[in-house]
């Protein structure tokens, strides 16, 4: 089961860096097999301290791509979770109407329009509010990768951390929702939906950088939330404490 599992890394992370037309000096391939022998056994505390110093010596980009899978398993992302599903290529927006609405109205509105998304991505794994620290953590190693294969894993790991905040968001506003909600309560949904606004922008950075023959339909998408965001932004939020 090992072996099997520490095969399916390999391949993961060579499948995904776009099939290279020269093959791995030894060194390497020996050095992130070490690597993965320790995920292989569970030892991911060791496997990021181990990863994080080759990527010092040979900051390749499959040694980075192996350190952020060393997070992401840390962060219960197995290997087998990312190969089942199959979401941020077809990636399509919600209408999204905040203009002539009451404040009140506008935050459901775009919790709603959030929670329609989650119901999209239930195959999409749950992380807990430590494993989303470890996936940032992943995607900060992948920043500024250029390659399709560690765009392609960078925008897989970011509908994991946007799924489970989102996820994590609404449960709360159902909750809140219940009773009586006063302008204090809607601000911090209000900023946070925003803040899943910007997590959908960059996840469509990392699929133009992935799938280049749909920079045209990433642009689109990319324009129509960057406006709905500028709409949200330049809403007047009232000045005394309104409840409904």
């Amino acid at each position: 089961m090992q072996t099997k599992l520490k095969f399916a890394l390999c391949a993961f992370i060579f499948v995904l860096s776009s099939c290279q037309s020269k093959e791995e000096p030894l060194t390497r391939e020996k050095s992130l097999s070490t690597g993965f022998s320790m995920m292989d056994r569970g030892n991911y505390d060791e496997a990021i301290a181990y990863f994080t110093k080759l990527s010092a010596v040979d900051p390749h980009f499959h040694v980075k791509m192996a350190l952020a899978s060393a997070y992401a398993g840390r962060a219960g992302v197995k290997i087998e979770q990312i190969y089942s599903f199959v979401v941020v290529k077809n990636i399509t927006p919600q209408t999204l109407r905040l203009t002539g609405l009451s404040i009140d109205q506008q935050t459901s509105q775009l919790m709603n329009t959030l929670a329609r998304y989650s119901e999209r991505w239930n195959r999409v794994p749950d992380v807990s509010p430590g494993g989303r620290r470890d996936l940032q953590s992943a995607l900060k190693v992948l920043e500024g990768v250029p390659e399709p294969g560690a765009r392609l894993y960078s925008a897989t790991l970011r509908v994991v951390l946007l799924k489970s905040s989102v996820v994590q968001g609404t449960k709360s506003w159902k909750i809140q929702s219940k009773s009586q909600v006063c302008t204090d309560d809607l601000r911090p949904y209000f900023d946070w939906g925003l803040r899943i606004v910007d997590g959908l922008l960059f996840l469509l950075e990392d699929l133009r950088g992935a799938f280049p023959e749909r920079e045209k339909d990433y642009q689109d998408i990319s324009n129509r939330l960057s406006q709905i965001k500028k709409d949200a932004e330049a809403l007047p939020w009232p000045r005394e404490k309104m409840c409904f």
